[in-house]
């Protein structure tokens, strides 16, 4: 699947301090209590809307180019998501995954991933969860300001750094309103993605026809099976 969208809203900026970079973990058991906490108390949050849509801004740098700058929107109601990123959008309900290019006037449909592709990956269905299990050493790297914020930064080390598609992950959260505020991702292949939220809505009314995909609202678009 586009590689986008599984990085799809991740994020990152900034430098870990020294002693970070040199502690060396072998389980999520070592991770920090108050960041451990704080991720909770995030997460008690979110799962009591019962359906949330947040605007957001993705950053993308590659080295040697310009940053690339994408607004987009995502609606999340149970399990079902649907996303609006630049010139693509996704529909993720429990039938599939559905990719639309419209710049290309194509459309997608993939498999879900298995549970355990999920666990430790960003993708759209785990934005808000991702950092949960044991994947990660989660440690708090003091705050950081951004625009009238006053900001926590959690710090997120992959356990198996051989096979982790990212090599570190930074948190920027609102502790006072006990929201993410910006993730941020290294990737090995030194490209790194900002995901900045810039409102989060809870409790939203979606109309029923969010999450369903149909071909007729695609007039013109050719469709692509790729399920197995």
């Amino acid at each position: 699947m586009h590689k986008l969208f599984f990085v799809l809203l991740l994020v990152v900026t900034t430098a870990f301090s020294a002693n970070a970079q040199t502690n060396y973990y072998t389980s999520a058991k070592d991770s920090d209590p108050e960041a451990v906490k704080l991720l909770s108390s995030i997460r008690a949050k979110y799962d009591g809307f019962s359906s949330m849509k947040a605007n957001f801004q993705l950053d993308i740098a590659i080295p040697g180019q310009p940053v690339e700058k994408q607004a987009g929107v995502i609606s999340r109601q149970g399990e079902n998501v649907r996303f609006v990123l630049g010139d693509q959008e996704g529909i993720i309900n429990g039938e599939a995954a559905y990719i639309i290019m419209h710049r290309n006037k194509e459309v997608q449909i993939n498999d879900l991933p298995d549970p355990e592709e999920t666990t430790g990956v960003l993708t759209p269905q785990t934005l808000f969860n991702f950092y949960e299990g044991d994947q990660y050493v989660l440690a708090v790297q003091g705050t950081e300001k951004v625009g009238n914020r006053s900001l926590k930064i959690i710090e997120l080390k992959p356990l198996d750094r051989e096979n982790s598609e990212f090599t570190k992950l930074r948190l920027l959260v609102d502790a006072a309103k006990k929201e993410l505020a910006v993730v941020k991702a290294f990737s090995r292949d030194g490209t790194n993605f900002t995901f900045t939220l810039a409102e989060t809505q809870g409790n939203v009314n979606l109309p029923a026809k969010t999450f369903v995909f149909s071909k007729t609202d695609f007039p013109g678009y050719h469709v692509e099976d790729l399920r197995f």
